[in-house]
């Protein structure tokens, strides 16, 4: 399975329930897995001397009043993003099943993940939420504002979902349920 969606739209959240609703061991793996593996030196999020290189925060022009602010990477950034994209898909070669839990930061990594799972078709599920939600849950995350606002901007662009969420509304449960049954349904036409 594959969730995409902005920061704080609840993708891990309803990860986590998918992992409790499933037969089988489904590990959780996505971009806070790679960025968690980031030395601080090229962490955007921490500031690194070394993040232009690796991943950095841009603040934008504001969007509406709205803070803005995006996450780049540099040429370490990708080549860390490509091997965690290809290191994912050798826990699938295994035969794991895993859940992506995915904040798309551009068409170039929307491509390249699309790329590597086109052999496994993975159920394709776009996480949506509402602005001021997603800077609510900013907010009561501790998280630096705007990220959830550019990403609900960027993260869903070229992408056609086999089944699309609205965060806003609902909990976890009730959204990784009608997952849960779109990939049954899916299997049973197989």
């Amino acid at each position: 399975m594959f969730l995409n969606g902005a920061s704080s739209a609840g993708k891990t959240s309803i990860g986590r329930v998918l992992q409790d609703l499933a037969g089988e061991p489904y590990l959780l793996l996505g971009l806070d897995t790679c960025f968690a593996m980031v030395p601080p030196a090229w962490g955007g999020g921490r500031g690194g001397p070394l993040s232009q290189e690796g991943f950095a925060y841009q603040e934008l022009r504001a969007d509406g009043g709205h803070p803005m602010l995006a996450i780049t990477y540099g040429a370490v950034g990708w080549r860390m993003l490509a091997g965690f994209h290809r290191a994912v898909i050798e826990i699938v070669r295994a035969g794991n099943p895993v859940i992506v839990d995915e904040m798309l930061l551009d068409d170039r990594a929307r491509d390249d993940w699309l790329d590597l799972l086109a052999p496994w078709q993975p159920l394709l599920v776009g996480v949506f939420c509402e602005d001021a939600e997603l800077a609510r849950r900013e907010h009561v995350r501790g998280n630096r504002p705007g990220l959830a606002r550019w990403s609900a901007r960027h993260a869903h662009a070229g992408l056609t979902y086999h089944l699309t969420v609205d965060t806003t509304y609902g909990d976890p449960d009730q959204h990784a349920a009608r997952i849960m049954t779109a990939l049954a349904q899916r299997e049973a036409r197989s």
